[in-house]
């Protein structure tokens, strides 16, 4: 079946967001922790919208929603700027993401999947940590080992610690600031409340993240059931198909995506990974996917979007046209929103960026660690298998939801 944006992003890819806060002390905790190296990308003319982001980060565990999040975050942070960026912690989320399941989970394993709905809740009632404060030995790596060690302690600590014995508040700060290397109690005071940073809206006007992160909607991707692939018969292999065509539902939802993007939002989006489909290029299409002999490693991601491509005809001209990536018009971004068909997102990935020498990646500005993310794959409709028994579960689209702003 078809997976939305509730499904929890649970893909740990491992190798084997303006004018700042007006609290004080907010301000106070920002300007010291300034980090140079996290600073926005330079602006290139070579991208149709190229919307701003700071430098990519490396999951270790299965928490690509938080940095999708804190990467919508920042990217926010940076629209109508292009002074050096705090860097805000992904461990810290991941921190009170972990508290809030202790409280009432019945199983002796925490989960590292989350969405963008959950991290606006745990943003809002937490508030947000520069790395520097909660982490100062990882402020400036794009990995945190951290993570991944916390989550080990935590669950043993689940399964035969003091976890498993109590779970009164006390142990569990007590258990998580030991996992995290941390005392919370002392850091309490470094926590920047989300009502403090306020964000671009455009036009001058500036909101207070609060406000801003909860009135950004789901958009559900249209699928069409009626063109749901037929179950594969008994020994026969599931193949993944799409027969070109894109319902007006769906071209009514990359429009609200490709006009929030024109206006240089971060829209986010949440889709479906099959590591067959991605290419030694950093690109994912779906002839790869049909090529493969044996089944690849799936999961669901959630991105934050950099970039798109598209292609039509002038209704008035009757000359095709393309988004290419050079330089671009707002009159041809127009263009492309009203009469053109995509042909590929470019994603900002939580995958590592030069650092990482396993896995290609898709260069933007300079920078590692994007992807290219071509429309016959997005559209498709991509067998799913068990991660454990590799037993075929149904068809899944590549792409599942995007989050996007009022108005769009």
């Amino acid at each position: 079946m078809v997976s939305s944006f509730r499904v929890l992003c649970a893909l740990a890819l491992t190798p084997s967001l303006m004018t700042l806060a007006t609290s004080c002390s907010a301000n106070s905790r920002i300007e010291q922790a300034q980090n140079p190296s996290v600073a926005a990308q330079s602006q290139s003319s070579v991208q149709t919208v190229n919307i701003p982001h700071t430098p990519v980060k490396w999951q270790s565990i299965g928490n690509c929603w938080a940095y999708a999040a804190l990467g919508w975050v920042e990217s926010m942070m940076l629209r109508g700027t292009n002074e050096p960026l705090p860097n805000f912690s992904e461990s810290y989320v991941t921190y009170r993401h972990y508290e809030v399941q202790l409280n009432g989970l019945r199983s002796n394993e925490v989960q590292t999947g989350g969405s963008f709905e959950e991290a606006t809740e745990l943003i809002i009632r937490y508030g947000l940590m520069i790395e520097s404060d909660f982490a100062p030995d990882e402020a400036n790596l794009s990995r945190s080992e951290r993570q991944k060690r916390a989550t080990a302690i935590i669950n043993e600590s689940l399964k035969t610690g003091p976890l498993a014995k109590s779970r009164s508040f006390e142990t569990i700060r007590a258990e998580l600031d030991r996992a995290f290397g941390v005392d919370m109690n002392a850091l309490e005071g470094k926590i920047i409340k989300a009502s403090s940073l306020k964000v671009p809206m455009g036009g001058g006007a500036t909101a207070p993240l609060s406000e801003v992160m909860p009135s950004w909607r789901e958009v559900v991707w249209p699928v069409s059931y009626t063109k749901y692939p037929n179950e594969p018969q008994v020994g026969e292999k599931p193949f993944a198909q799409w027969d070109g065509n894109v319902s007006e539902l769906q071209r009514r939802a990359l429009r609200r995506v490709m006009r929030a993007m024109n206006a240089g939002y971060p829209v986010v989006m949440n889709w479906f990974v099959d590591f067959n489909g991605m290419t030694p290029l950093g690109t994912f299409e779906l002839s790869a996917v049909q090529k493969a002999l044996t089944q690849g490693r799936q999961g669901y991601h959630s991105t934050v979007l950099e970039d798109y491509l598209a292609k039509g005809v002038d209704p008035v001209t009757q000359l095709p046209f393309e988004t290419p990536e050079g330089e671009v018009s707002n009159e041809l971004k127009s263009k492309a929103v009203e009469f053109g068909s995509l042909t590929a997102f470019i994603v900002k990935n939580s995958w590592g960026g030069a650092e990482r020498q396993d896995r290609s990646s898709y260069q933007r500005d300079g920078e590692k660690g994007y992807h290219k993310l071509s429309a016959d794959y997005l559209f498709a409709f991509l067998p799913q298998f068990n991660e454990k028994s590799g037993r075929f579960e149904g068809y899944t689209t590549g792409v599942n939801s995007f989050v996007v702003p009022p108005g769009f």
